[in-house]
């Protein structure tokens, strides 16, 4: 038997609005940027394989994904 435990970011958001003062200028209503992510951090002993696919290690590991966006309102 291992140490299987761990601590995992599973997800995150960031975004920021730019202020209307900017955004009336350039006849938009509403311009927000963001980033975006899932499984971006593990902190695990164990290193053999991905600690939640269990005793199971064959399977593919568990991906990590960033968004990047914008959202634009006319």
């Amino acid at each position: 038997m291992r140490d299987g435990s761990f601590l995992r970011l599973k997800s995150v958001e960031i975004g920021y609005t730019i202020p209307n003062r900017i955004t009336n200028k350039l006849d938009i209503e509403n311009f927000r940027l963001y980033v975006s992510g899932s499984n971006l951090l593990t902190f695990s002993k164990f290193k053999l394989w991905d600690v939640e696919m269990g005793s199971n290690g064959l399977n593919y590991p568990i991906q990590k994904v960033m968004n990047f966006g914008a959202q634009v309102t006319f």
